[in-house]
């Protein structure tokens, strides 16, 4: 993240947390050819129903320092139903987490992370590692597809 002041950094922040970028509904609406208001009514209704969360701005993880992704599958002896949740909390509040996931087959946990390189991932990997009793690690060099699009049919 070299060249970005303190401030540049805070906004992307603020960017990223607090739904602060807005879709331009006006350009929507004359896309579908309707109102504005219709179209704000609209996105407030999905707003309300759940199926819009937020907006956010989608962020260039490489030109921010975070080009790095490495995945850490894991697994983990249950003696209570409640452990499963915990566990998922607790490898969702590491920082560099970006997604965790609790999965049916071989592993319970898989987890991606955005790191800055193969250092960063020698010194994050231990934190996801010691709430497991099995861990694998798989680091990926190359990404075809990273999207939040969903497919709506």
């Amino acid at each position: 993240m070299d060249g970005l002041k303190d401030v540049d950094k805070r906004l992307l922040n603020l960017l990223q947390d607090e739904d602060s970028c807005v879709p331009r509904i006006t350009a929507l609406a004359h896309k579908l050819g309707l109102p504005t208001s219709t179209v704000n009514t609209k996105l407030e209704k999905f707003r309300k129903m759940g199926i819009i969360k937020g907006y956010t701005a989608l962020l260039d993880p490489a030109k921010l320092g975070r080009g790095f992704v490495a995945y850490k599958l894991g697994a983990k002896k249950f003696h209570d139903p409640k452990d499963l949740d915990d566990i998922g909390k607790k490898l969702a509040a590491i920082p560099e987490a970006q997604e965790v996931y609790f999965l049916v087959g071989e592993w319970d946990y898989i987890v991606k992370m955005r790191l800055k390189d193969e250092a960063e991932y020698v010194k994050v990997a231990p934190k996801a590692a010691i709430l497991l009793d099995a861990c694998k690690g798989i680091i990926a060099p190359k990404c075809f597809k990273d999207t939040h699009r969903i497919l709506i049919e």
